[in-house]
């Protein structure tokens, strides 16, 4: 037996969920091609019918060029792969060599760029999820990157324990996450977060970010409101508020910790000082954060549904 789908070809008007019935409203593919082709074979001899049984082989390829969609509040650009798998019997399912995958980008409040890693599979079908072999990940977020020597991931058996590797990201792009008014920062940061992806969610523990020798500035600019509220309360804060005008840091060190419920715990230390303020010591900062990071994804989307918003963004400016 011999077929081939394809190559499907999606876009607006040619989408996933306009093809297939049943494809849930939280995911779609809306641009790129796909192409899959499928060969088997299989023998009965009058011994495999005594017994029941067939010799069944097959191979299927499955290319994807440049697939654009969504998933939940995912938005995925450029997603290229070409998987080869076979199967002998109904035992198993196997990919004989890794494949490599690359992605454009994922948008989900902040865009993660030029993703690519290697992958291999294995499904042993009596098994309910098959067990992945991921090598090599890197991709680009806040003007540096994200490396990853790839876990074994078993999607059967949680959890999964792995280290992420964050090289230059650029301090003044993290801090912009936070859409305050007057906060601005540069310097370039390093740092290992150990990750466990467990059934409920991501969980990270002792990561580590630390500054780069020279250090860098932080700039925070007080609205009339807070100033107002400083003037009122004891002098130690307006120290604080007035270092914190032009503060020029050697050292930035913040200790990571995230949990399952979304709730990111930073425990930041600063060091350094303000060069205006000349009869002040250098000053010492130790500063806790606390952040609900899907709260914090959802203000940086856009107002309209996500939904729209790659439809409209599509139509206007066609396909990748």
């Amino acid at each position: 037996m011999h077929g081939v789908i394809g190559p499907l070809t999606f876009n607006a008007d040619r989408r996933l969920s306009k093809m297939l019935m049943g494809i849930p409203p939280s995911m779609d593919v809306i641009d790129g091609r796909l192409t899959v082709t499928v060969d088997g074979s299989w023998s009965s001899n009058l011994h495999d019918r005594a017994a029941g049984t067939n010799a069944i082989s097959a191979t299927a390829k499955i290319v994807a060029d440049k697939l654009s969609g969504h998933y939940d509040d995912y938005v995925v650009k450029g997603l290229s792969t070409t998987m080869a798998l076979s199967t002998r019997g109904f035992e198993s399912i196997i990919m004989s060599q890794p494949a490599a995958l690359s992605i454009m980008a994922v948008q989900s409040g902040v865009d993660m760029t030029n993703l690519a890693a290697s992958y291999q599979m294995r499904w042993k079908l009596a098994d309910e999820l098959p067990t992945i072999q991921v090598s090599d990940f890197q991709c680009e977020l806040f003007g540096g990157t994200v490396s990853n020597p790839g876990p074994i991931v078993d999607a059967a058996k949680p959890p999964v324990t792995t280290t992420f590797f964050l090289k230059n990201l650029d301090l003044g792009k993290i801090l912009s996450m936070e859409q305050q008014k007057g906060l601005q920062g540069t310097g370039t940061l390093n740092g290992t977060l150990p990750v466990t992806i467990t059934s409920g969610g991501i969980i990270v523990k002792d990561g580590v970010i630390e500054s780069q020798p020279p250090g860098g500035i932080i700039r925070y600019a007080s609205t009339p409101e807070s100033s107002k509220t400083l003037s009122e309360s004891e002098r130690q804060l307006q120290l604080v508020a007035q270092a914190l005008n032009n503060f020029q840091y050697s050292l930035l060190r913040v200790g990571v910790k995230y949990g399952e419920t979304g709730l990111l715990d930073l425990n930041a230390r600063l060091e350094g000082k303000n060069p205006d303020l000349r009869n002040t010591p250098p000053i010492h900062f130790n500063v806790t954060v606390q952040e609900h990071i899907p709260t914090l994804l959802k203000s940086l989307r856009l107002v309209e549904d996500i939904h729209g918003t790659i439809e409209k963004k599509y139509k206007r400016v066609g396909p990748l």
